[in-house]
């Protein structure tokens, strides 16, 4: 049998899981279905998750529910590990399934222009690992 789910708790649940999965120090998700793209900058601290500054929830939420309106959606979070260096992780979103991506699924879609098909370089400074199940209901 398949839960039917809203958007907005979708969104909801993609969030807070991220946000325990995500270790202490500044986190950015960012989260698209080829439309919108939802950027959340927020900050772990022990078992406590800190927004920034002026950021409400509720509008984080809505933002993020825009972005994963397509069935099929992707999400990165990028963490700063060590002074100029940063860790990514990955998910592709089809209903209620997060696919968590490996390191090299991840760094293959970082490595062609969508646009025009060809080759980019490496992001500078950033290396990708296997990221971890996450639960979306």
């Amino acid at each position: 049998m398949t839960r039917n789910i809203s958007p907005r708790q979708r969104a909801e649940n993609l969030l807070y899981s991220i946000f325990d999965a995500a270790e202490d120090g500044c986190h950015v998700i960012t989260a698209s279905a080829g439309g919108p793209t939802a950027i959340i900058r927020f900050h772990n601290e022990g078992r406590r998750t800190y927004l920034a500054r002026g950021v409400d929830m509720n509008d984080v939420v809505s933002t993020t529910a825009a972005a994963l309106m397509g069935e099929v959606c992707g999400v990165v979070l990028r963490s700063s590990e060590r002074e100029g260096e940063d860790r990514a992780w990955g998910w592709r979103l089809r209903g209620l399934v997060a696919t968590p991506l490996t390191a090299d699924e991840l760094r293959s879609a970082y490595s062609v222009d969508e646009q025009t098909g060809g080759a980019l370089s490496p992001v500078a400074d950033e290396y990708y690992d296997d990221a971890p199940h996450i639960s979306l209901s």
